[in-house]
């Protein structure tokens, strides 16, 4: 099934995963709304999803932590519906390996997940992507890129070995072997170039999506603008993409002394990172919260329009009550932005949190710890 147009989830099926003992939920393929106090466990529903398309929590924390107390693992498994058929995704943990099943037959690499589901999870968090640290940044587009291209995950994958090694080599070296040195400047040459190309081409994406896009909304001084800033092609143009390789050596050249003093690798992608304008100033620095909060939507929202493009599919929105900081008015423009085709699952602590701009499918309330209860909206979405 890999590949088809992604329709939507028909059912989740969670065992012994957070607080949920064991539950069977089943979805709408349209709007879907989960409602619950906190620490309930909504949010925990859209990392069972999530991880169904990755593997892995978006929360960052191990499989010890993400079963239920007392328990020695865990059991994630989804019905997906797709204009080719449908099919099983199965996650399981048992207190020492994760395994990935489809239709009950066992993938021998968890890496071979990517490409069954495409999710985009729009947390709280997200905010992190405009204001946090460039190391957010560099994962937004890493995740993205790993998703749709095979050879970007293998090259970031290699390249991030490598960088781990020459740090190693730099830092408990004391005579520097010039020639093994060059051998893995050599190595990480072609790893990072290909990560530095790809991510320029995609930042040039984000750059045409959020700039329409930013301009529907209203809200910005002028149209958004971002810059890829890598220590290779210093700012300069797209047109120099050619030369990378090139550049890359250069750079590395007249950084060598520094590297060899500082006893790490200073350049490559490691150390890229991306910019946000509104008008002429830096959102991460200058910008309100509220700027930050639609910039950071407005990347999710481009990360679902990238799939599309790239993968012919319609990804799975994820939402997890990120309107809070949002007035009405910008609340409804970007529920405006997620059309009609996607399928949604949202959630919130309060229903008048949400703009009444969407009718819902399907709503669930989570009526205490773990134990869900839902009901069929006889009013169809608009």
């Amino acid at each position: 099934m890999k590949g088809n147009l992604l329709l939507y989830l028909e059912s989740l099926y969670v065992k012994d995963f957070r607080n949920y003992s064991e539950q069977l939920v089943r979805f709408s393929r349209g709007r879907n709304l989960i409602l619950g106090k906190n620490g309930y466990g909504k949010t925990n529903l859209l990392e069972a999803i999530y991880m169904l398309s990755t593997s892995k929590s978006f929360r960052n924390i191990s499989d010890q932590k993400i079963r239920r107390w007392g328990t020695s693992g865990y059991i994630i498994r989804g019905d997906f519906n797709t204009e080719k058929g449908s099919y099983e995704l199965t996650l399981e943990y048992d207190g020492e390996k994760k395994r990935f099943y489809v239709n009950r037959v066992a993938e021998q690499k968890l890496a071979n997940i990517i490409g069954y589901v495409y999710s985009v999870l729009f947390s709280f968090d997200d905010i992190l992507l405009v204001t946090g640290p460039p190391i957010f940044r560099r994962h937004y587009l890493d995740l993205i890129l790993s998703t749709v291209d095979p050879q970007y995950f293998s090259s970031l994958r290699v390249y991030i070995q490598l960088l781990k090694h020459k740090n190693r080599y730099l830092a408990e070296t004391s005579a520097i072997d010039n020639d093994l040195l060059e051998t893995l400047n050599d190595q990480m040459i072609l790893s990072g170039s290909y990560i530095i190309e790809k991510r320029s081409t995609f930042v040039k994406y984000l750059n045409d999506f959020m700039g329409e896009v930013s301009e529907k909304i209203g809200h910005f001084k002028s149209s958004l603008r971002l810059l890829y800033r890598t220590n290779i092609l210093h700012d300069r143009d797209y047109e120099l993409l050619p030369q990378v390789e090139k550049l890359y050596r250069e750079e590395l050249e007249r950084k060598k002394d520094i590297e060899l003093k500082l006893s790490q690798a200073i350049v490559g992608p490691h150390r890229d990172e991306i910019v946000f304008y509104d008008s002429n100033s830096e959102i991460r620095f200058f910008g309100s919260i509220g700027e930050a909060r639609l910039t950071s939507i407005l990347l999710r929202l481009a990360q679902a329009s990238f799939y599309r493009k790239t993968r012919g599919c319609l990804p799975i929105l994820l939402i997890d009550d990120i309107l809070l900081e949002l007035d009405q008015k910008n609340r409804e423009k970007v529920l405006e932005l997620f059309g009609i085709e996607n399928q949604m699952i949202v959630t919130t602590t309060e229903r008048h949190r949400v703009s009444e701009i969407f009718s819902w499918d399907r709503v669930f309330n989570i009526v205490e710890k773990g134990r869900i209860e839902w009901k069929e909206i006889e009013t169809p979405s608009t």
